[in-house]
């Protein structure tokens, strides 16, 4: 069997990456775990009693006879250390944005590109958690024809990790707002549209990110993607506002068939049940509602999915799943 590693094991994708392997063809083997020097030597349970040790990653760090590394670390960590696990002879899926637009790296959900994945030493790149979930929404779409996209995201304080998670507990335990940690608003009865650093042309990273990663993964370079993110105050789950401006009339009938039909996809029929993040947070597929048309061209939706699952790390142990099978 494959000898799997997660890098970056403590966090909080790092958690769900072995709660994913735990049930997963590729954890009938028990994973090797890396960490920094602070959770080196500090233990996460596995299956059967087994406890798993955090190895630190050093110079010294032995990395023969992994097969797949899933990295889910700083891109600081990976633009090291994934070339290295790639050198030793195992296949990187890195969750971090270091390697997501380099030519040379294919960028997969595996549900629209899975054939990009191969069973080789080298690196693949997990998508932005947003992003994944927008085209698992609006991929199945294109077959009604080319179209614009405008998507407003609202994403989950877990989306920063677990400080995300802690700074929403505090402010709402009555602690106060830490500036910068991680926010630079406070976030207990609050949102902001500020997500990551602002660029010189007033986009953020986040915002950026999903533009040109969607353009990649889709291989459709002139895609017209415009989008704002708002953070808000929600532990799991991102919710993306969508509207398709198609080139071309777009009946709602058939975008609705290709939504029940396509995978990963939850299809929520009824428009006065859409979907929420509240109930679906740990929740596999991404879901979608309020499916309507605003104009004969214009088609609007709903989307909801975790983050952290297939927004994170189920999506890398579906690409792990799929090199298994290469």
């Amino acid at each position: 069997m494959p000898t799997v590693a997660i890098v970056g094991a403590s966090g909080c994708v790092g958690e769900e990456l072995i709660d994913l392997l735990r049930s997963s063809p590729l954890g009938e083997t028990p994973p090797r775990l890396f960490g920094s020097s602070r959770s080196a030597g500090s233990s996460l349970p596995w299956k059967d009693g087994v406890e798993l040790v955090i190895e630190e990653l050093h110079d010294g760090a032995d990395l023969a006879g992994v097969d797949v590394a899933l990295f889910s670390a700083s891109g600081a960590v990976s633009r090291e250390w994934a070339p290295r696990f790639a050198a030793a002879g195992a296949t990187v899926i890195d969750n971090s944005s270091a390697f997501r637009l380099d030519p040379a790296v294919p960028l997969v959900v595996p549900e629209i590109n899975g054939d990009l994945v191969k069973r080789e030493p080298g690196i693949i790149a997990n998508p932005n958690c947003s992003t994944i979930l927008l085209l698992l929404a609006i991929a199945p779409l294109r077959r009604l024809g080319s179209f614009g996209v405008v998507a407003d995201t609202y994403q989950a304080v877990s989306g920063a990790g677990r400080a995300g998670l802690d700074a929403l507990v505090r402010e709402r335990e009555g602690g106060g707002f830490e500036a910068g940690n991680p926010f630079p608003f406070p976030i207990e009865g609050n949102l902001f549209p500020l997500i990551g650093d602002v660029g010189e042309d007033g986009v953020t990273t986040e915002e950026r990110k999903m533009v040109d990663e969607s353009r990649k993964i889709l291989d459709w370079p002139d895609l017209r993607v415009h989008t704002t993110c708002v953070r808000v105050p929600v532990e799991r789950c991102h919710s993306i506002a969508v509207t398709l401006s198609f080139d071309a009339p777009a009946p709602l009938e058939e975008a609705a068939s290709l939504l029940r039909e396509a995978a990963g996809v939850v299809f929520a029929a009824d428009p006065s049940e859409p979907p929420t993040p509240g109930p679906l947070a740990r929740t596999h597929p991404v879901h979608v509602g309020r499916l309507r048309a605003a104009g004969e061209r214009v088609l609007q939706l709903w989307v909801v999915g975790d983050q952290i699952l297939k927004g994170a790390a189920l999506n890398a142990v579906q690409i792990a799943e799929l090199w298994r099978t290469r």
